[in-house]
């Protein structure tokens, strides 16, 4: 008999909405080599844009979306619906009139229309239209949202291991049978691999996955936002915004971490030897510092599209996630039983820093594949053969896949 039906490793959002949905009718162990929710997930930034980010997957946005909505109110979350605005530069408005007639819940409007509703885009901004999304997107704090999740799989039974190293994915004849922690071994007959960029290395001599690290920066302004200001975004600058509920403006960019990226007091000092980097440019001890990539956009071309931000000197606080998240080649996720890798196996992992706005859809997906429950989406866009690497050198490639439809 074995210790537990199913063994989650890793307690971010990926591993803990996997727990919830399995816990259901399944004895579930969560292990994390850190304090729950501790890792990358406690460091993102909330937005919740689902239909931007997986624009070809209708059926998994209204999933995850519509759960944020039915809990808002359950233990501390507290989620705000608030439209998502991209602007639209000349060359862009024909994808952008297809993006808009293609997806229910977009509009394009006039940037005239849009600046006398808000004062978000300055009048000499370079947009010629503007896109609005006005339905399954908001924001939410992360640290209302995780400990909400870690309770609510406490009321199904879910077992917690923090500050437990997993080892080895254990495997017999095939078949998952375990796992081999730091303190003993643990005996399953599934296990999650759901361990953010950790999961690569974790599954190294089982099953190689095409996941490489990346982080982003994010910095809140204090200037004083009016109200019901919207999220949006940038895609050609790759950054994002939204209110807080303090009324600062959060702005994030992607930050890929190459060693032209680092900056030049890091690059000289891992030069010297003084701490060992990672083939990928970024250090083996997790420590990262805000690049320069965000600074010189809030300095030089943020006041250019945003009325209310002047300068970084704006900026009360600076962010950079520490642990690394971790992206695919086409910086969408992985999650599959793979018929490369064991038998009872299922990963979840590669989320591009877009897994918290997917929390639902993402245990659904692994129970899927672990019962005989039918998946209230397409699994196929996640699946692993889609790639025809395992490498890690492939090319960054930013989540703002719905441009190709603006070009």
């Amino acid at each position: 008999m074995t210790d537990y039906d199913v063994i989650v490793i890793g307690s971010g959002v990926s591993g803990l909405s996997s727990a919830w949905h399995m816990a259901e009718d399944h004895d579930v162990l969560v292990i994390d080599a850190d304090a729950i929710g501790n890792g990358t997930s406690s460091r993102a930034s909330g937005v919740i844009m689902t239909p931007i980010d997986y624009p070809e997957w209708p059926e998994w946005t209204q999933h995850a979306v519509e759960w944020f909505e039915k809990l808002d109110g359950r233990g501390v979350l507290d989620y705000t619906e608030r439209e998502y605005v991209r602007g639209v530069r000349p060359e862009e408005v024909e994808g952008a009139e297809e993006v808009a007639e293609r997806d229910e819940w977009v509009t394009l409007r006039d940037p005239d229309d849009y600046y006398k509703w808000d004062d978000t885009f300055d009048e000499d901004s370079p947009y010629e239209k503007v896109l609005v999304w006005d339905e399954y997107t908001g924001y939410l704090d992360v640290d209302q949202w995780l400990p909400t999740l870690q309770h609510m799989c406490v009321k199904r039974g879910v077992e917690f291991r923090p500050d437990t190293t997993v080892e080895e994915v254990r495997v017999e004849g095939g078949e998952v049978v375990g796992v081999e922690t730091e303190y003993r071994t643990v005996d399953a007959d599934a296990v999650v691999a759901a361990a953010g960029s950790g999961t690569r290395p974790l599954l190294e001599d089982v099953l190689p996955l095409p996941i490489r690290k990346f982080v982003w920066n994010v910095a809140y302004l204090d200037i004083g936002l009016p109200d019901d200001y919207p999220m949006g975004g940038d895609a050609q600058e790759e950054i994002y915004w939204r209110p807080t509920r303090d009324n600062q403006l959060l702005i994030g960019i992607e930050h890929h971490y190459g060693e032209e990226d680092r900056p030049r007091e890091r690059r000289e000092q891992d030069d010297r030897g003084d701490q060992e980097a990672e083939p990928d440019g970024i250090r083996s001890d997790h420590h990262m510092e805000v690049g320069p990539g965000l600074e010189q956009l809030l300095n030089e071309d943020v006041p250019n599209l945003l009325n209310h931000v002047e300068t970084a000197d704006d900026a009360v606080r600076w962010e950079v996630c520490p642990m690394a998240d971790s992206t695919t080649p086409d910086a969408k996720p992985i999650i599959d039983a793979p018929e490369e890798g064991p038998d009872d196996l299922v990963v979840a992992a590669g989320f591009h820093g877009a897994g918290v706005m997917a929390t639902k859809s993402i245990g659904a997906a692994v129970r899927s594949y672990l019962t005989d429950d039918e998946c209230p989406f397409p699994r196929d866009p996640m699946k692993l053969d889609r790639f025809d690497t395992r490498d890690t050198d492939f090319e960054f490639a930013p989540m703002t896949s719905w441009q190709e439809h603006m070009k």
